[in-house]
């Protein structure tokens, strides 16, 4: 069966989303499309830092790592060389349109990046927001129609 067959077929479901949580669904939330599963397992492979998993050390990305360093006029950079640097290596079907970082201008604690990306069998963009926190600040929602995670979503 193809991904169209099962994208269009409304009994098959593609995996499970993140974060995991009660749902309508259950105790899983499940995903119904490639494109849905993309972007859930792209929110897992960022917001996971390498080392983190048992058994495979070398999946995630440095992220949260970077968001402890002193902030420079090459940090934006950085945080863009690493989700690619992991994407490559992780997701290569997965082709990045853009990367957008931004610090909040109400929470120094708080650095959004919006990520872009489309996938090999279907050109349509795709938008993930991700807040990432690196104090006690809470991570909201942003942006209609898009994903968004964080530390604490």
């Amino acid at each position: 069966m193809s991904i169209i067959e099962k994208d269009l077929n409304p009994d098959v479901f593609i995996g499970v989303s993140l974060p995991l949580e009660y749902g309508k669904q259950g105790f899983f939330n499940k995903t119904k499309t490639f494109l849905e599963q993309t972007k859930s397992n792209v929110k897992n492979l960022l917001l996971t830092i390498r080392g983190e998993r048992l058994g495979n050390p070398t999946f995630g990305s440095d992220l949260m790592r970077l968001l402890f360093e002193p902030q420079n006029d090459d940090f934006e950079a950085a945080i863009e060389e690493s989700i690619r640097s992991s994407m490559d290596e992780w997701m290569p079907f997965v082709k990045i349109r853009d990367i957008t970082v931004t610090s909040s201008p109400r929470n120094p604690n708080l650095m959004r990046v919006r990520l872009q990306f489309s996938v090999n069998v279907d050109q349509t963009v795709q938008t993930l927001d991700l807040d990432l926190a690196t104090a006690d600040a809470e991570a909201g929602g942003s942006g209609t129609g898009s994903e968004t995670g964080g530390l604490y979503s």
